[in-house]
């Protein structure tokens, strides 16, 4: 295959580590390049300086100008000037989120670029999710969210007519898809995320000394930025009761921080090395989302080895429950608890069920993905 020129969009720069699926765009951008493609990531510039992109990955940075206080403004700003950006000439291009609908050319109309749009999530639906969640300030938030959620609408729609391909992470979000916009099963094409690979950061015990952790008690861990839709309040009630019969026992909150209390080890945003040591130290990964598109956290967890605990929420394609993943039907904490329990007593089922896991999640690396993204466009570049 003749290598091709691949322009991404992404949603933060390469060394943003807030945001685990923008960089899961820079890794798979790494992995064709490696393939021999020539691939460029346009992000969103907060005015820094552009740092690298992986190998062989060339890191665009797009102004954000223009910015209007209409619904979705910024969105639709860095979409219109990704789009005097993209190169005239592209094979693919491949937006992510909805500053997809807002581009306004993919090139010339003598060769115009195969356009992918992946959902990674259907942004209409976790509008539809989070929004309620948030505090009720009258008939002037009602208002204001009728107008986002009918710009987001728009812009997904917008995406959802132009796109060649259709992309998805899951089973789940394509049956979204259908259900919000009703695009035919057939159209949806599905590529799972790339996990990625453990980094090598000592062992066990070395991991812990590093973050002031004990050698010798349960650990669990959490990872997400986003604690109401990743269900992080759950994750600390479930823990508390667990504790009663673990006293020594710790939680790693990695992403977000919650309000100090025994036990707790508050991270934050952190960086790849650090997260990783979490991860290594830890015993248990628990992530009882409310709502997730592809659950890239736990399948993290779960390439170290985790045990790991999900909701019924966090779609798990190809994983079997409960011999790969232990899944809780319900968003009772105590449920989740009584898994905690269960694995933190039981040191040869949690290590089966981590051995398992893995087994699982290191069937999904980035190299794999790349395979995958190849064979959805081939049918689709136009010759030069």
């Amino acid at each position: 295959m003749a290598g091709w020129r691949v322009d991404f969009l992404a949603t933060a720069a390469p060394d943003d580590p807030t945001s685990g699926l923008s960089r899961t765009v820079w890794e798979l951008g790494r992995a064709l390049a490696e393939r021999g493609h020539s691939v460029r990531v346009l992000y969103p510039s907060d005015g820094r300086p552009t740092p690298p992109g992986p190998p062989g990955v060339e890191a665009v940075s797009v102004p954000v100008v223009g910015v209007s206080r209409r619904p979705f403004g910024r969105d639709i700003a860095v979409g219109r000037a990704a789009s005097s950006l993209l190169r005239p000439d592209a094979d693919v291009v491949l937006g992510n989120d909805e500053k997809a609908g807002a581009l306004e050319s993919l090139g010339t109309d003598r060769r115009r670029a195969a356009f992918g749009m992946f959902f990674h999530d259907v942004a209409l639906h976790t509008f539809d999710t989070l929004r309620p969640l948030e505090a009720n300030r009258g008939v002037r938030q009602r208002v204001g969210n009728w107008f986002d959620r009918r710009a987001l609408q728009r812009l997904e729609q917008t995406a959802l007519d132009r796109a060649d391909v259709v992309i998805v992470a899951s089973e789940a979000n394509r049956a979204l898809l259908a259900r919000y916009y009703s695009v035919p099963k057939e159209r949806v094409a599905l590529l799972p995320l790339g996990v990625p690979a453990p980094l090598d950061v000592g062992t066990k015990t070395e991991a812990r000394a590093t973050l002031h952790v004990p050698a010798d008690v349960p650990v669990v861990a959490f990872v997400g930025k986003t604690p109401e839709r990743q269900g992080l309040d759950l994750a600390l009630e479930a823990f508390r009761r667990v504790r009663v019969f673990f006293p020594g026992a710790r939680f790693l909150v990695v992403g977000s921080t919650p309000k100090p209390e025994p036990g707790v080890n508050a991270l934050g945003v952190v960086d790849e090395p650090t997260k990783a040591r979490a991860l290594r130290s830890a015993d248990v990964f628990l992530f009882p989302a409310r709502y997730e598109g592809f659950g890239l956290a736990p399948r993290e967890a779960m390439r170290y080895g985790l045990a790991t605990v999900v909701s019924r929420h966090v779609p798990l394609d190809g994983a079997s429950a409960p011999e790969d993943v232990r899944v809780v039907a319900d968003d009772d904490p105590g449920s989740y608890a009584s898994e905690l329990a269960e694995l933190l007593a039981d040191p040869a089922t949690r290590r089966e069920l981590g051995r398992r896991g893995q087994a699982y999640a290191d069937t999904l690396s980035y190299e794999k993905m790349a395979e995958r993204f190849e064979t959805l466009f081939a049918g689709r570049v136009r010759a030069s």
